[in-house]
């Protein structure tokens, strides 16, 4: 599978890949998702076939605080980040069942790490909840998801293994 970063030429797959996926919570606006792509360029990518074909996408940002930020609307300016936010992973459907949502988040997580950070979250949407539960992902209870994220949407973290050298940092 090949990662890159997002560039110009992607955002129109990328939306329609978005409008295939998405028929229950229904879509959001490029300015939106280029809005979290502007925001952390190093946690945004495209996986795309040896042609350039672009199979998947998936979106995350710097986020703080307990819920989780509102569909439909630009990122905020973020200062003083948490947490890595995963808002947004979707492959075409004629993709599905070739471990590419697998790969990306496993990706994610990754950079997420390289990067520092303690967790990743997300709100498991369209009852993708058993997927990102195999990735180990577990639900946040006793936190109110905004209702734009659909019926028995739910909001999960990972929290990621901290190394003893950022442990002793922090403190």
């Amino acid at each position: 599978m090949i990662f890159k970063k997002i560039e110009e030429i992607h955002w129109n797959r990328i939306i329609e890949i978005q409008d295939e996926s998405y028929r229950e919570i229904g879509t959001e606006e490029l300015d939106v998702l280029k809005s979290k792509n502007a925001a952390s360029p190093d946690t945004c990518f495209v996986c795309v076939s040896k042609s350039g074909v672009v199979l998947g996408y998936l979106l995350a940002h710097p986020w703080r605080g307990t819920s989780p930020p509102k569909l439909f609307e630009p990122l905020p300016n973020i200062t003083d980040c948490e947490y890595l936010y995963l808002h947004d992973m979707a492959i075409s459907p004629q993709s599905k069942g070739q471990g590419i949502g697998r790969a990306a988040a496993l990706k994610l997580i990754e950079v997420a790490r390289n990067k520092g950070m303690n967790k990743v979250m997300l709100v498991a949407v369209q009852g993708s909840e058993s997927f990102w539960a195999t990735i180990g992902f577990q639900e946040v209870k006793g936190v109110s998801v905004c209702s734009s994220y659909g019926e028995k949407a739910q909001l999960m973290e990972k929290v990621l293994a901290v190394s003893m050298y950022q442990w002793g940092q922090s403190r």
